[in-house]
């Protein structure tokens, strides 16, 4: 399934202005068209809510954030040109290129950089040399720092996860993270996917049953702001317990498979036929909900087995919401959808700048690439968004009400992460 990213966010923007009038976006995409074991996490269970929120009539309730998958745009993107008297071989000639990830081997973003690095060898002089840098930790922070921390001579870029623009946007402590300073190349996954997660047979074979079991479904997560829908549910009434602490999907989906967590957003078909084709094939999964967009129903019928209704995840039973909760989880919602953004340090010369972004556009069209993007298992993920996009999701949220915005803070979890 092909979905654009324009009027996917359109559509969550829409459900932010039914509740509180928010500004809207209009970013652009292009959307077109495998992992190592992982060591064990240090586990950080979610807080327990601080306030009981009021419940909204019933019926009363504006519509969640929800994608709309709509047919690709027939036109591409014009590369930006090269600077006119620049002299790519003097300065990147004999160079070696560093692409950060916060991420350990395995996962998205460190697949992506590796397409990246593969990808740049074509379009930078041949003597310039590309390694892909894994810096785990603290939520990705380690490889964010380490990226902003950089010399900016245009020898470090690195991929951004949402978490870290969402805090930026939210409390705007982040040493070095100027929106308005740092240039972002631009994101290669700026697209709405479609989702679903899962428990095992083992835990539960339905919504029902858990409720009536009442068992509280565990998810593994890298760091708080990585999971907006059970976020959310966890800080209003819902049986969940979020487990931080993975270095990223690989990790993530081998916690699962061990038995350590419960709940899984790694079912889908960019993962779970790569890393654990034996959950497909033993039919252990058992499909709960969707978050963004469902999933597409081949893979749901045919490949999961999946019979009966698969709801959204705010049409499940037991929540109590109200209209400026549901104004925070649209914004938590939309700036998650900046993934993988790669971007350069403060203070990169513009000519510096202007080269790299015209080879990234480049590079984000190129047939080796997109090829390993679909060998990679990522072909649903890709659409190439460009800053501006990605900077309309940022001024998107920053024009929330005070209130939303808070309880994003509080239902996120990234006021709690450590920026020193």
């Amino acid at each position: 399934m092909r979905i654009s990213r324009h009027l996917g966010i359109a559509a969550i923007v829409l459900a932010i202005a039914v509740v509180a009038a928010a500004c809207g976006s209009d970013p652009t995409a292009t959307p077109r068209p495998t992992p190592t074991p992982a060591p064990e996490p240090t586990a950080t269970p979610v807080p327990e809510p601080t306030a009981t929120p009021t419940p909204v009539p019933a019926g009363d309730a504006p519509p969640p954030p929800t994608a709309t998958p709509t047919p690709a745009p027939t036109a591409t993107p014009t590369p930006v040109p090269p600077p006119p008297d620049f002299d790519p071989e003097t300065y990147f000639g004999n160079k070696t290129i560093r692409i950060i990830t916060g991420t350990s081997p395995g996962g998205g973003y460190d697949v992506f950089s590796r397409l990246v690095a593969s990808a740049a060898e074509r379009y930078f002089p041949d003597s310039t040399r590309f390694v892909v840098q894994n810096l785990p930790g603290a939520g990705q922070y380690r490889g964010l720092r380490a990226v902003l921390d950089a010399e900016p001579d245009g020898l470090t870029i690195g991929p951004v996860h949402s978490r870290w623009f969402q805090r930026q946007v939210l409390v705007g402590d982040i040493p070095g993270f100027d929106f308005e300073a740092i240039h972002i190349l631009g994101s290669p996954s700026f697209t709405v996917n479609g989702d679903v997660f899962c428990t095992r047979k083992d835990v539960a074979t339905s919504w029902q049953d858990i409720l009536d079991k009442g068992i509280t479904l565990i998810q593994g997560s890298t760091a708080p702001g990585n999971e907006p829908a059970t976020e959310f549910m966890a800080a209003n009434g819902g049986p969940f317990q979020i487990v931080y602490g993975y270095g990223g999907t690989s990790e993530i989906a081998a916690a699962f498979d061990r038995g350590e967590t419960t709940l899984t957003s790694r079912c889908g078909p960019g993962v779970a036929p790569r890393l654990y084709p034996e959950w497909i094939e033993d039919e252990i999964l058992v499909p709960l909900f969707w978050e963004t967009a469902p999933v597409n129903e081949d893979y749901l019928r045919n490949v999961l087995k999946h019979e009966g209704e698969f709801p959204r995840f705010l049409d499940l039973p037991g929540l109590d919401i109200n209209a400026e909760q549901l104004e925070a989880l649209g914004g938590n919602l939309l700036i998650t959808e900046i993934s993988r953004a790669f971007l350069m340090p403060e203070g990169v010369d513009e000519d510096v700048k202007q080269y790299w972004q015209s080879r990234f556009d480049l590079m984000m069209e190129d047939e080796q690439f997109l090829e390993g993007v679909v060998i990679a298992g990522y072909e649903d993920s890709y659409g190439y968004g460009r800053s501006e996009a990605i900077l309309d999701i940022v001024r998107t949220v920053q024009q929330m009400s005070p209130g939303a915005k808070q309880i994003m803070l509080e239902i996120s979890g990234v006021a709690d992460l450590n920026v020193n």
